[in-house]
């Protein structure tokens, strides 16, 4: 995959569907996901571009949708939770996978009790994934990775193991966010408009591969030296910028 070589177009998006990633993406990384905070500024934005776009306008996160809604409360957006775990549709319903996050939950008690072993490790139960983060303690990196890999051979080829930055997840394999876009842009009002996603982490990876695919634009927030996107923009504070340019263009 080589290093996007473009910065990110300008003008209007007037004919786009957007798709922003958070963490890393839209805001800056902090300590915890709970110790992000969302300026006022950036909700009264985000409404405004989900009003010129019809609501063709979709939060892909990590996180779980619940979380992402009291991030941006009052704002509520259709999104993608939980790397494609979760999906919550413009009509607001949201899907998931009842069976496979049944079978998720199973395997938590082992993993809270191999985790409270772990010191600076936490346990995040998203329901539709189970994220182990070690952000705190960067060096268990590869421990924790075994773990879960671990866990997940017991599981059945319907789980997978996704490392992000600092964290790994214990995830169905199927749910992803480039999945999750492409059925996102199959409903209005998302559908025959084109897809742009902004992305930071080798999560996003698969979402830049179907929104090119899609014949989309896709871009990478940060100074990643491989991705499948195809444009660049050099950290969260570019992107920020970058929206309120294309808001007022």
């Amino acid at each position: 995959m080589p290093t996007p070589s473009q910065p990110a177009p300008r003008g209007s998006l007037a004919g786009h569907a957007l798709f922003l990633d958070i963490d890393g993406t839209l805001l800056d990384l902090a300590p915890s996901p709970e110790a992000v905070e969302v300026p006022a500024w950036m909700i009264a934005l985000l409404q405004r571009l989900s009003d010129k776009l019809s609501g063709a306008i979709a939060f892909v996160s990590g996180r779980t949708i619940e979380s992402i809604d009291r991030l941006f409360k009052p704002l509520v957006l259709s999104a993608v939770g939980v790397h494609g775990g979760q999906i919550r549709a413009p009509n607001g319903m949201i899907v998931v996978d009842e069976r496979l996050v049944r079978e998720l939950q199973s395997v938590e008690p082992v993993l809270q009790e191999t985790i409270a072993r772990m010191r600076g490790v936490q346990l995040e139960n998203k329901g539709s994934a189970i994220a182990l983060h070690y952000r705190s303690v960067p060096e268990r990196g590869r421990e924790v990775l075994k773990v879960a890999e671990l866990i997940v051979s017991g599981m059945g080829s319907q789980f997978a193991v996704l490392m992000g930055k600092c964290v790994v997840e214990i995830r169905p394999r199927h749910m992803t966010k480039g999945s999750a876009i492409d059925q996102l842009m199959r409903q209005p009002p998302f559908d025959g408009r084109t897809a742009i996603f902004a992305g930071d982490d080798c999560t996003d990876e698969d979402a830049f591969e179907v929104v090119n695919r899609l014949g989309g634009i896709s871009i990478h927030v940060g100074d990643s030296a491989s991705t499948a996107a195809r444009y660049r923009l050099t950290g969260p504070e570019q992107l920020r910028d970058w929206l309120q340019q294309v808001d007022a263009a």
